[in-house]
């Protein structure tokens, strides 16, 4: 059999030399440029005919001899490019053919950042990953993603907020489609916090970074969280529904005949719509207060873009969100202590809790785009009102439980230890408004034959805020008012009032200049420089924030050079350094201490970050994967201490304090599933700070404190896989650890060590069956079978979750209650505990 084989390829590659006949006198020449008319060197230029492969020069020009023959074609491919074929039209005897060609970028990379043969436009220092929709997360929420990811932690299901590197939850800057986004300022726990504002089914691209950020972004001291959402390229869309709530979106286009090009069309206008809705009623009730849980979250979004022309473009974005909850306690009982000495505490509750967070938000952006420029402008505002209001009262006493295996009243209360008596009552509402016009641009330049990019923005905002804060509590401990007035014994005094009204208005203007070039034949090496300014009329401060980075690609040129071999291939790294000064101008809480009083003084806070990395990108399993390695240091001053309750941030209002923040994030990433990120994040840190305060007319600084976000230690691990022999069956894992945090009380007991929450230990997991759309073989026989029908639905998948599964009580905070010999007991604030969701997705 061999020899008819040799004999069979011999007569095959004969055929094909006789029909391709070169015409030497005949040539076919050109320039092969990109989107940006930019040319590209090394392109890869192929004929269908022979396979032989020719090479544009670094001026991205290209000649070849002209080969005649049936079904002549040539194909340009190039790394990072949409590979474009053309027909060649018979040419005779001493004819030249000019044929130029432009490619535009592939939406296809390593991880959408770093190892592309054209260095994308987007910084390399950031995380840059697919949004995680319906994760296995008891929040359902687009925040559970970015809370897995290294140099983040969180340490509370519930809720969406999230600090980085040591910071707080106030500290991080997130943008929609170049729109700065809020979130509600009087939240006290995660339970009463709702819905985020990024809605996940409108998502198509996600960029973090947790420091070392350029100058383009604005003024918080650790992190960026850049989303854009999606331009729909047909009429499609989704649901979900499950036992805690669900969500819907519709995204399309509209076209019509382009004028300008006889035959296509032209997108005159996209729509992306989606609406959520959840309810954690079934989620709290595993909470250790039992009582009627009222929660209704829900909110509307869209994103509407008119195309004047190809050049000019309409944005408009729009958000309306309503977040209630309600709660009416009615008993709680919590087991504390240790095994040696088990204490219990049963309160009985009265009253009810009120809490409401509702915004809307719109902006209208023009956008003007050319080969080289794009020129932005913004209009937006931001409205939020919030309510807290609740009266609540309780009645509440500490015993003894019965420890003795063999005891008929083994894990009983025996021991009466305490009484008391509390009331809680709330009168809060905030209003605030935040309005923005701003101009942002990007010129691209050619110098040197190399693309540098030129980055500019100015912004006004003006913020409006009206706060009436009047909250009281009363603590009776065993008939003793803790707060007894002793000149009238007839008067018990409660033991906290506060009552302010605040209305400030406050103009605040920046600007910012970046400045982007590579350096070498393939861009190995990337700077950015640039400085952003900022003003603030509230305490007249002025700001200058001088930021850099630099990044290095060491086998960048080799790999370039030798992609056709990928045995020679090096392992792509990155080598990467940023440096840079961020200033933190106040917004509101941070201006309003504990007696609500408002310091309208009070400066910036100020961090100044060093931070260094190095990445590997390699492939497994056909597949790529990356590992990310980095370490910084912050010198942190000008600080404004606070005290964290849950996720409430109660301010000092001062600038009293300065300190530091040190550690190594890394981060393993990959696809499983093919097009499905999974990711294993670890993170060491230590943040100390020092705080001036004044004790009998005396200035004092504390020695070196842990920051009340001190967690030392947090790893994450996000994995979703298939199975290999029936990939319709699929597997969601999330598992999250944080070693604890510091707990500080008010008071002077503010400037000594605190003392610690325990270790956050939290897996969720979630099983999923795709009814519709799957892999099997049987599911391709279906869709095949339905192809002609015009199958409705493009994927159906019926997912289980597990939350919490290995039922662990997750300290949250406490609650500080009195016996009878005035001794103080701190009682754990449990989390949630283990429950069932069962939900149904579906595309189409």
């Amino acid at each position: 059999m061999k020899p008819f084989f040799v004999a069979i390829a011999l007569l095959f590659f004969s055929l094909n030399s006789i029909e391709a006949q070169t015409n030497q006198n005949s040539f076919i020449k050109g320039k092969v440029v990109d989107k940006s008319n930019q040319p590209l060197p090394n392109t890869n230029i192929v004929y269908n005919l022979t396979n032989v492969i020719y090479h544009t020069d670094s001026a991205g020009n290209y000649i070849v001899p002209y080969i005649e023959g049936n079904k002549n074609t040539i194909t340009f491919t190039h790394t990072g490019k949409v590979s474009r074929s053309f027909k060649i039209p018979y040419l005779k005897e001493n004819e030249e053919y000019e044929n130029n060609v432009t490619l535009i970028d592939s939406n296809y990379v390593i991880e959408r950042v770093i190892f592309t043969n054209k260095r994308p436009e987007e910084p390399t220092g950031h995380i840059v990953f697919k949004p995680v929709v319906n994760g296995p997360g008891v929040s359902g929420d687009f925040m559970d993603g970015i809370k897995t990811l290294a140099g983040v932690a969180s340490g509370n299901e519930l809720s969406s907020q999230y600090n980085v590197r040591g910071g707080s939850y106030d500290e991080n800057l997130i943008y929609v489609n170049d729109i700065e986004i809020y979130r509600p300022q009087l939240i006290r726990s995660g339970q009463q916090e709702g819905l985020s504002f990024i809605n996940g089914d409108l998502v198509s691209a996600v960029s973090f970074s947790a420091g070392g950020f350029e100058a383009k972004y604005g003024d918080k001291l650790s992190s960026v969280l850049d989303v854009t959402y999606k331009t729909p390229k047909k009429t499609s869309g989704g649901f979900s529904g499950g036992l805690l709530g669900g969500s819907a979106y519709i995204e399309g286009i509209k076209t019509i005949d382009d004028k300008l090009r006889k035959g296509s069309k032209f997108t005159r206008f996209t729509y992306l719509v989606g609406a959520r809705y959840r309810g954690n009623k079934n989620i709290l009730n595993s909470a250790d207060v039992v009582g009627s849980y009222k929660s209704r979250f829900s909110d509307f979004q869209s994103l509407f873009v008119y195309h004047l022309n190809r050049n000019n473009r309409i944005e408009l974005l729009i958000n309306l969100a309503q977040n209630r909850y309600k709660l009416e306690p009615e008993l709680q009982q919590t087991t504390f202590g240790t095994l040696q000495n088990s204490l219990q505490l049963r309160i009985g509750f009265e009253g009810q809790e009120i809490m409401d967070y509702n915004s809307a938000m719109s902006g209208i952006s023009f956008v003007h785009t050319t080969k080289t420029t794009e020129l932005k402008f913004i209009a937006s505002a931001f409205i939020s009102q919030e309510s807290e209001h609740y009266d609540v009262q309780g009645a509440y006493q500490i015993s003894q439980v019965d420890n003795n295996l063999g005891s008929s009243s083994f894990g009983n209360a025996t021991t009466l230890l305490g009484l008391g008596y509390f009331i809680n009552h709330a009168r809060n509402d905030l209003y605030f408004t935040v309005a923005n016009l701003a101009h942002q641009g990007v010129k691209k330049i050619l110098v040197n034959g190399k693309t540098t990019r030129l980055l500019w923005g100015i912004k006004y905002q003006s913020e409006v805020i009206h706060d009436r804060f009047k909250e009281w509590k009363y603590s009776d401990s065993s008939d003793y008012n803790m707060a007894y007035n002793s000149q009238f014994n007839k008067t018990l005094e409660i033991s906290e009032y506060i009552n302010s009204k605040t209305d400030i208005i406050n103009h605040k203007s920046s600007g910012f200049v970046q400045y982007q070039k590579g350096f070498g034949e393939f861009n190995q090496v990337n700077f950015t420089l640039g400085t952003r300014y900022h003003y603030s009329s509230l305490n007249e401060q002025s700001l200058i924030s001088p930021r850099a980075q630099l990044y290095f690609e060491p086998n960048r040129a080799f790999n370039a050079r030798h992609r056709n071999d990928s045995v020679s291939k090096r392992k792509n790294t990155l080598l990467k350094f940023a440096f840079g000064y961020y200033y933190q101008p106040p917004f509101y809480r941070e201006m309003r201490n504990f007696e609500g009083k408002i310091n309208t003084n009070l400066k910036a806070q100020r961090s100044i970050h060093g931070v260094s990395g190095i990445e590997f990108g390699f492939n497994k399993w056909g597949r790529p994967f990356k590992l990310m390695i980095e370490g910084y240091y912050k010198q942190l001053d000008y600080l404004v201490p606070y005290l964290l309750d849950n996720v409430r941030i109660r301010y000092y209002a001062t600038n009293t304090a300065r300190g530091y923040a040190t550690g190594i994030d890394s981060r393993l990433n990959g696809e499983f599933i093919k097009g499905i990120e999974s990711w294993i994040s670890l993170s060491v840190l230590k943040t100390d700070e020092k705080i001036m305060y004044v004790k009998n007319g005396n200035a004092i600084e504390s020695p070196f404190l842990r920051r009340p976000t001190d967690r030392r230690v947090s790893a994450s691990i996000l994995f979703r896989d298939e199975l290999n022999r029936n990939p319709d069956y699929r597997v969601n894992l999330m598992l999250n650890f944080g070693s604890g945090l510091p707990y500080y009380l008010g008071g002077d007991a503010r400037y000594t060590q605190g003392n610690r929450l325990p270790t956050y230990r939290r897996v969720d997991i979630g099983f999923s069956k795709l009814l519709l759309g799957g892999k099997s073989i049987k599911q391709l026989a279906y869709a095949k079978k339905h192809e002609k029908d015009g199958q409705r639905f493009e994927s159906l998948e019926l997912g289980v979750d597990v939350y919490n599964l290995l039922q662990i009580n997750n300290v949250i905070s406490y609650i500080w209650v009195k016996d009878f010999q005035n001794n103080t007991y701190g009682v754990p604030n449990y989390l949630t505990g283990r429950r069932l969701n069962v939900k149904l997705i579906g595309k189409f």
